[in-house]
């Protein structure tokens, strides 16, 4: 896990989890659901990002 804390990729998923209730938040143009929606969708790509980074470095080593 403290090498997930020094990933860019974490840290840009993150930011991208929380701006959308901050923006929800500091304005009237974008609703929570709308703030939900678009945090649920980074994290799910990032899930599935990472799980495709994890299953290539895993396929790669056990091919050598």
């Amino acid at each position: 896990m403290p090498q997930k804390l020094k990933s860019r990729k974490f840290w840009f998923a993150f930011m991208g989890a929380v701006l959308p209730h901050v923006a929800a938040y500091m304005s009237s143009s974008v609703t929570l659901a709308e703030a939900l929606q678009a945090s649920a969708a980074v994290i799910i790509a990032y899930i599935w990002g990472q799980g495709y980074v994890d299953g290539k470095s895993l396929e790669a080593s056990t091919d050598s």
